[in-house]
């Protein structure tokens, strides 16, 4: 049928019919256009993120009850392999979400996919503490270690910042174009 009407075969329909964008009168015919977030890509890099933690999450946890023997084991460098197999997971995981996410929502431009990329870490982030908060209940009675707590509290910012840095990194990788751009670059 689209041999028919003189299209190609092979022309990309959404490209014309996604995320129509209002633009303010002063600046029609100026070329500008604005954002052009999917939030159906950022939907789409936020169910990979956490499909991607759930994976990486369940092969951490084989390799260390498949290597590590409980008699023997010190608890604290077990507590330390699995925590930087879990800030491991979550950068990784973030990067490929805000890839995914630039990638399903078509975005050429860099502005675009870096806002897309801070869509799918806020998003991520607020459904990662629905989680945790959920089993806050089943957590036994504990005391806080100020001094830990200040250590943890600088160390999760830090953390933050991190992961918030490789999911933007990621949807800027992903975006259409970003070969181009990068090829361009090279002699």
């Amino acid at each position: 049928m689209a041999s028919v009407l003189g299209e190609s075969p092979y022309v990309e329909r959404r490209t014309g019919e996604r995320r129509r964008v209002a633009f303010s009168p002063m600046l029609r015919g100026a070329g500008v256009e604005g954002l052009r977030v999917s939030w159906g890509g950022v939907w789409g890099g936020v169910l990979v993120t956490m499909g991607m933690l759930l994976i990486l999450g369940s092969l951490g946890v084989a390799i260390g009850a498949s290597t590590i023997d409980p008699s023997r084991a010190d608890p604290a460098k077990v507590m330390t392999a699995a925590g930087i197999w879990g800030a491991a997971s979550l950068l990784v995981a973030l990067f490929i979400g805000g890839m995914v996410s630039t990638r399903i929502g078509m975005v050429y431009d860099g502005a675009t996919g870096l806002f897309e990329g801070m869509l799918v870490w806020i998003v991520t982030v607020i459904l990662m503490g629905l989680f945790a908060g959920s089993g806050i209940g089943l957590m036994p009675d504990f005391s806080i270690d100020l001094d830990a707590g200040r250590t943890a509290a600088w160390m999760g910012l830090a953390a933050m910042l991190l992961s918030l840095i490789a999911c933007i990194a990621g949807a800027r990788a992903g975006c259409r174009g970003a070969a181009q751009r990068i090829g361009a670059r090279l002699p």
